[in-house]
């Protein structure tokens, strides 16, 4: 499987993730791997153009290496965009059938340029508008 695995700050999402919850995660990005229309549809949400499929209302990040089932189990963040910038932040692990079940990492948050991110998305899924 290969995969286009997200860096901020010099360093796999995955790994400050880790870093931060003092745990381990079985979780990838689904960007290589998953089908075209799945991919699109992560990176529409993950760019605020469609709406949150979390009941948390949170953008999933990283998913289950095996099926990208958001049940299994993913990483998810508070994503908002302040003009040039997307903010993510609050980053948690969660699922979409419990809401309790929640974990928010005591991280920071990150600030994206715009540009960079769909210029990084668009090397891995061309069909993106």
């Amino acid at each position: 499987m290969v995969t286009s695995e997200f860096v901020l700050d010099g360093r796999l999402l995955l790994e400050h993730c880790e870093r931060s919850a003092k745990q381990n995660f079985d979780v990838v990005s689904p960007i290589g791997w998953t089908l075209p229309d799945y991919q699109i549809a992560f990176v529409e949400r993950l760019l605020l153009r469609q709406p949150a499929v979390l009941p948390s209302g949170r953008r999933e990040v990283l998913v289950c290496p095996e099926c990208a089932d958001l049940g299994c189990g993913c990483i998810s963040a508070h994503v908002s965009s302040d003009g040039d910038y997307f903010v993510w932040n609050e980053f948690g692990y969660e699922n979409d059938y419990d809401p309790e079940m929640l974990l928010i990492f005591p991280m920071g948050r990150f600030v994206i340029p715009k540009a960079e991110l769909l210029h990084q998305l668009r090397g891995h899924v061309p069909d993106l508008e």
